[in-house]
């Protein structure tokens, strides 16, 4: 028999602490982790997330450049995939809400009688998509039961 850790909000707390972890080693020093984990039946999710050295905004950097919030914008990417059923950045643009934006970087899963989420806002799309594959690695971790 198999424990399901992804539906312990401590393991996912650590499964958000490892994106982080690995986002710093991969010298992204700003942006938010999240991991939700969403029961077939249920209208909630809980989130939980973590942000990179407490930067989870960027500011301007100059005339020209909008700032950026990694938090709306990882926030965005769980809303589109609870939405959509599918990973963030794979709805065509034509697609789209307003609010939505094709980004990649939002990962999910659908297990027996969950679905679980996770992804990283702050890098680039690809590196916002191995950080998040670091968390949904965690989070689907079977250990025995012994």
């Amino acid at each position: 028999m198999y424990k399901k850790f992804y539906v312990d909000p401590i393991w996912q707390m650590f499964s958000v602490r490892a994106m982080i972890q690995v986002a710093l080693s991969m010298k992204v020093n700003k942006g938010v982790a999240f991991v939700a984990v969403r029961g077939k039946r249920q209208e909630i999710a809980e989130i939980k997330y973590g942000i990179v050295n407490d930067m989870f905004q960027r500011e301007s950097r100059g005339y020209g450049d909008r700032p950026s919030n990694y938090f709306g914008v990882a926030m965005e990417k769980l809303a589109v995939m609870m939405d959509t059923g599918t990973e963030s950045g794979h709805i065509a643009s034509a697609d789209l809400k307003y609010g939505e934006s094709s980004y990649r970087g939002g990962l999910m899963t659908v297990d027996d009688d969950y679905t679980i989420y996770t992804g990283f806002s702050g890098g680039t799309e690809d590196q916002d998509v191995e950080i998040a594959k670091v968390g949904m690695k965690m989070m689907l971790t079977k250990r025995s039961d012994e």
